[in-house]
């Protein structure tokens, strides 16, 4: 456990505290198992040691400190996720990757940044959320952090394990990348096709999969689709900011494809294409249709493909992908002029 995440985390609040005595907040100390007190000159008591974590507005979650080979981490992964249902996460430093780990699905934006003033910028957003600027501002003068710029755009990330009788995927996703992949499908025409999202998006994705391909591509397929939706729809957020709506027009030798869509939280999808074959690479044709009509449903998205020419099978799904990478890049970047909003009258897109 990192004692320094936790000290600065709780300062400004303890500041806050001394401003506002009458303000209801309070804190627990909770762990798994009682946390030694090794460290000169600090106390610390867990008073829910090993009780589920129920009933609070917020978890804040530091570095763990733990190494790769701690005999208890499947333990203290079970007892987090009984924190799930907590309205706020916040996980700093290697918390977030530890958090991660415990393959929470809720929408969270953890910071990756090994840097104290992490901990400090956390709680002084914390005590403007719960207060007022000005209060904010005046505890960050006080700490002599003017300088410290607070709410910066945290990466829009997550992680997403989908396990069946059929399927195990896990899939990692980065919106605000630089195109890295690492596909893993047992299908290599499905990875291809991956990497070109990853690549033409900017998006940053790994995808490990292990399905009942003695049987068929199916079920891998499908469940891919659902999982890197789920994986968009979750890290996309609030949707605060986003352009929401594009539409890219891609070529690939004779083949042009444009796909259209919106991330509305209304999952439709309308598809027109031009296979001149029933298989591609050994693949039914039709499954790379449910891959993006499953891709859609999951990200609660409304999308459109239209192939406008093509007679390789090859190169008219190439372009769709490619299309799709573009479309998803498009709308998913951030507008400066709205980042404070949500692009919708309901005010409201998830």
């Amino acid at each position: 456990m990192s004692f320094t995440d936790i000290l600065t985390f709780l300062e400004p609040l303890e500041l806050l505290k001394t401003r506002q005595p009458d303000l209801p907040l309070d804190w627990e100390f909770c762990s798994y198992l009682p946390i030694p007190n090794g460290k000169p000159g600090f106390s610390l008591t867990t008073s829910a040691v090993g009780l589920p974590l129920q009933g609070y507005d917020l978890l804040f979650l530091p570095d763990p400190k733990l190494s790769d080979d701690f005999p208890g981490e499947r333990e203290w992964l079970e007892w987090l996720k009984t924190g799930f249902e907590i309205p706020s996460i916040i996980a700093l430093n290697a918390g977030s990757q530890f958090l991660q780990k415990s393959t929470c699905n809720a929408t969270f934006k953890p910071t990756t940044k090994t840097n104290q003033l992490e901990s400090y910028r956390a709680a002084l957003n914390l005590i403007e959320q719960i207060t007022d600027n000005n209060t904010a501002q005046a505890i960050k003068s006080e700490l002599k952090l003017n300088n410290l710029i607070l709410d910066p755009q945290l990466p829009r990330t997550a992680n997403i394990e989908r396990k069946s009788a059929e399927t195990q995927i896990s899939v990692g996703l980065v919106l605000d990348g630089s195109g890295k992949a690492n596909i893993k499908t047992g299908i290599p025409f499905l990875d291809h096709m991956v990497n070109q999202i990853a690549k033409h998006g900017l998006f940053d994705i790994t995808l490990d999969a292990k399905g009942d391909l003695e049987i068929d591509p199916h079920h891998t397929m499908e469940d891919c689709a659902l999982a890197i939706g789920e994986a968009f729809r979750l890290a996309a957020g609030d949707r605060k900011g986003i352009q929401r709506m594009a539409s890219a027009t891609i070529p690939m030798d004779e083949s042009l494809a444009e796909v259209t869509l919106d991330f509305s939280g209304r999952p439709y999808s309308v598809l027109h294409t031009q296979w001149t074959d029933e298989t591609l690479a050994e693949i039914p044709t039709s499954l790379f249709e449910h891959f993006l009509e499953s891709f859609a449903s999951a990200a609660r998205i409304n999308l459109f493909v239209r192939v406008l020419a093509g007679k390789d099978n090859h190169h008219m799904s190439e372009a769709i992908f490619k299309a799709l990478a573009r479309a998803l890049d498009s709308a998913l970047i951030i507008d400066e002029r709205r980042k404070d909003s949500i692009p919708s009258t309901k005010e409201v897109l998830f």
